[in-house]
């Protein structure tokens, strides 16, 4: 966690502007004290004392502290983003990252690991009861520069959400949409001999892979400018399920 409350005064405090003679610090949710963490090369942050049974925080790399607080830090400048925060809790979410862009109540989620796509699912209903749209980001990966990609669930629900396209995010407020497209694999030709010597053929031909997908990469965009408030109804496919909902989309013409 990037934020903690301070006991003595009662207000939320940065770890990065926080040190140990301000403590003690608790924790928003739980209440439970939270020991700060502050070296020499890691985003400074907050954690849970042990024991303790708090999700808050959960699952958070470093690339995830350092994404979240980066767009923050890079938002809270601009004149046309207003009342941001970090670690916004509205009681059944908590935002990584909350405002109104241009009027717009915005919540940007850093996707992590070990967040399901239930968990997904429910965050992003509770957002759209609360009347906010959300952007789900994930973290540039080296394999999205590979021939074939194998998309984990959780980016196939993205792909759904967010008319056929994933957002990773790169560095400041520069996120980059990817596409994902069938994947067709070649399937060598080769030929035997059956029992009565005559020869068989098989192969010569593309199959459309059930894992991997082709990547359609698209250009840059920042989070400032680039995304609008858009509407999404509820939908299925497969064993994909999307909810009515409220997301923040690009606006981009499709590139594949």
């Amino acid at each position: 966690m990037l934020c903690g409350i301070r006991v003595d005064s009662g207000e939320k405090v940065f770890a990065r502007n926080s040190d140990k003679s301000h403590g003690p610090f608790r924790c928003h949710g739980c209440k439970h004290e939270l020991v700060i963490r502050k070296g020499r090369i890691k985003v400074h942050h907050f954690a849970h004392k042990p024991p303790f049974h708090c999700q808050r925080g959960k699952g958070e790399s470093e690339a995830h502290r350092k994404c979240k607080e980066t767009i923050y830090t890079k938002l809270k400048d601009l004149d046309h983003v207003k009342n941001i925060d970090v670690e916004a809790d509205f009681g059944d979410v908590i935002a990584d990252v909350y405002c109104l862009i241009n009027n717009v109540p915005v919540a940007i989620e850093i996707q992590r690991s070990n967040l399901s796509v239930n968990e997904i699912t429910s965050r992003t209903a509770a957002y759209e009861r609360l009347g906010i749209h959300v952007l789900w980001l994930a973290l540039f990966n080296d394999k999205l520069g590979d021939e074939k990609y194998s998309p984990k669930a959780w980016e196939k629900w993205c792909h759904a959400v967010y008319f056929g396209r994933v957002y990773y995010w790169l560095a400041g407020l520069t996120v980059v949409p990817v596409h994902f497209e069938e994947h067709k694999q070649y399937v060598e030709s080769k030929s035997w001999y059956n029992e009565y010597g005559e020869e068989q053929y098989t192969g010569d031909y593309y199959k459309t892979s059930k894992r991997f997908k082709t990547l359609k990469i698209g250009k840059h965009l920042s989070l400032a400018t680039d995304f609008k408030a858009t509407f999404k109804k509820l939908w299925r496919g497969g064993s994909i399920f999307v909810p009515d909902c409220r997301i923040y989309s690009d606006n981009l013409r499709r590139w594949w």
